[in-house]
Order: C-alpha cells, then structure tokens, then sequence
C-alpha cells in the first residue's frame, strides 16, 4: 500500500479541519502521480514516433519499395506516410499540452476534465494508427489483385482479398494487444486517479 492510499484510508476518521488538509494532500499527490503518467504517455509517444522514422535508416526497404512500385502503389503509401507525419506530431503535442496543463491545474474539476481529455486523446491516437493499418492493407490488397507479386501470381483474386483480409485482422489484433499493453496500464490508473479525484470532489 502507497502513501497516496494511507491517506486515504485515514482521511475518514480525521477532525473535519484536519480532512480539509489531508484533502489537499491527497490532492497533490493524485495530480502529481497523474502529471507522471501522462508525462510517461508523452514520452511513450516520442519513442513510437523516433522509431517510425529511424525504421528506414535501420531496415533495408529497397526491396519493398520495388515490390509497391510493380503493384502500382508506390506513389499512394509514400503519400499516405507524408500526410501522417504532421497528423502524429499533432499528437505529441496534445500529448504534451496534456501533461503541461495537469501539471500545473489547481481544482479538482479542472484536473478531472483533463485528465479525461487525456484519455480521449490516447483513444484517439489508438484508433487513427489502427486505421492508418487498415488503409494500408487495402491499397496492399489492391495492389495484389492489379498486379499479384511473389507467390501470388498463380492464387484467384478472390483468395489474395481472403488472405489479406486474414493478415489485416491479425495484424489490427496484434497492434491492439501492444497498444493496450503501452498505453492500457497507464490509462488504467489514471483512471483510478480519476475516481479518488471524483470521491474528493464529492466530499469537498
């Protein structure tokens, strides 16, 4: 058991002059942990960014890069990945403003509201990514049935439609089990910081 929840604990049994100060710590101590955690959501997304743009310096994609050029589709993911990049900086930056303005928010309603602006925008941030993977496996799709690569010269158009349509699951499950493990634990206490703020505010 923390601090923050031995104060809690104690908070009822207290004189009802000694509730307002322990109030006010339980207070600074909720937003300090919630600054934390959004500060960590911040960097979180930093480090997914840095890792994007590092990818094609560490990775050869010249090979890709062919294989998209013979389906045709080259110029529509080079495009795509442009428009991202000032969509993902967008991002960051309320990721950032996020955490600047709970770290200096003073009221418990206000602190409240922003932390469930946070929540918003790392679902939103969630569901843009998963939805950037599905534009991609379309286009990938087709490019394949226009001009069916590798192996899948000789399979009907409606099995390269099937199989993609498999991977494009899989691979939206597989980034939603990552992003509820990143983001997923840290939003679950700010959640919980959330409530101890809301049973605060009731008692204020």
């Amino acid at each position: 058991m923390d601090l923050l929840d031995n104060y809690k604990k104690a908070w009822d049994n207290q004189p009802e002059e000694i509730k307002k100060i322990s109030a006010l710590e339980i207070y600074k101590m909720t937003q300090a942990k919630s600054s934390s955690i959004v500060k960590w959501i911040f960097v979180i997304g930093i480090l997914e960014f840095a890792f994007m743009i590092l990818y094609t310096f560490i990775f050869d994609v010249s090979n890709d890069e062919k294989i998209m050029m013979a389906m045709g589709i080259y110029e529509f993911v080079q495009i795509s990945q442009y428009l991202t990049i000032p969509v993902l900086f967008y991002f960051l930056f309320l990721f950032y403003k996020n955490y600047k303005n709970i770290s200096s928010i003073d009221n418990t309603k206000k602190l409240m509201t922003k932390i469930k602006k946070t929540r918003r925008t790392v679902r939103n941030y969630v569901i843009f990514n998963l939805l950037y993977i599905v534009y991609i496996a379309a286009i990938m799709t087709f490019g394949m049935v226009r001009t069916p690569q590798g192996n899948f010269q000789n399979i009907p158009e409606w099995l390269i439609v099937l199989i993609m349509i498999l991977v494009t699951v899989i691979m939206l499950l597989l980034f939603w089990g990552f992003y509820q493990l990143l983001y997923g634990i840290l939003l679950n206490k700010l959640n919980r910081n959330y409530t101890e703020l809301a049973k605060l505010d009731q008692k204020e």
